[in-house]
């Protein structure tokens, strides 16, 4: 029994590569779990407006939970552009288990190792324990595809990529329409073709949709480029508090 990937990283966590690479056994399937299945559902109706890692990330996950590998590379990838470490880290996972590529242990931990450059204390089990599997012609070679794929998804290079998105996307939010839209048009692709349904599927597993109408969609912590990726690190490396929301004085009415 393989253990899905989105049961792998969001909740069950990254222990360490013996846990990727032989995943526990037990009488339920992790698809079959109606937590995953909850998230996956919350996953494919959240609105990502403006938010390309965010949605390389979820879509990645929808389709990796379909089976869908090579779309599930394809979208991990825009999420690894756009610094969201839990893309890369699924990148290295497919990698290591030959899922949608061939099995490649050196593109795994190079790939790990880039989703382990903020210090999430599983990412960095994970990115170790593939390391000890490697030979010293491997690693030689991991080293070498990590410089390689750092010049693109490194997050000196990536966050930057984000923190364009966020500016431009929050001039559209206030009303401004100056300026060039610099990438991906995000927005939510599930099976309902209602916001308030896409909204409310992705609140029950604790997704907060941006262009939902809500509070949350002119949030600080979703468009402030430092409160942003303060929350989202957050997720796995500890806990944050955000004050209340507060109208930004340079806006427009």
């Amino acid at each position: 029994m393989r253990t899905l990937l989105f049961a792998l990283v969001m909740l069950a966590g990254t222990a360490g590569v013996a846990r990727a690479a032989h995943p526990p056994q037990s009488a339920q399937s992790p698809a079959d779990d109606p937590q995953v299945r909850a998230l996956l559902d919350g996953m494919a109706e959240a609105s990502t407006w403006g938010h390309p890692d965010q949605f390389g990330q979820y879509q990645g996950m929808v389709a990796y939970g379909q089976g869908h590998y090579a779309a599930a590379m394809r979208l991990f990838r825009i999420g690894a552009m756009y610094a969201d470490k839990v893309s890369q880290l699924s990148i290295g996972l497919m990698y290591l288990n030959g899922q949608g590529v061939a099995r490649d242990p050196v593109k795994a931990w190079a790939w790990t190792a880039l989703a382990a450059e903020r210090g999430y204390p599983r990412f960095v089990a994970t990115r170790d324990g593939i390391w000890k599997t490697l030979s010293d012609a491997q690693r030689s070679q991991a080293l070498a595809t990590r410089d390689e794929l750092a010049a693109t998804y490194a997050d000196v290079h990536a966050k930057p990529r984000m923190i364009g998105e966020l500016r431009y996307y929050r001039t559209q939010l206030t009303g401004s329409r100056t300026g060039d839209d610099p990438g991906v048009h995000t927005v939510a692709v599930g099976p309902s073709q209602t916001e308030g349904a896409n909204c409310m599927r992705a609140a029950r597993v604790g997704l907060r949709g941006v262009g939902c109408g809500t509070a949350d969609m002119a949030s600080p912590e979703q468009w402030d480029p430092k409160l942003y990726f303060k929350v989202r690190d957050a997720q796995y490396e500890g806990t944050v508090t955000v004050g209340a929301a507060q109208r930004d004085a340079s806006a427009k009415p």
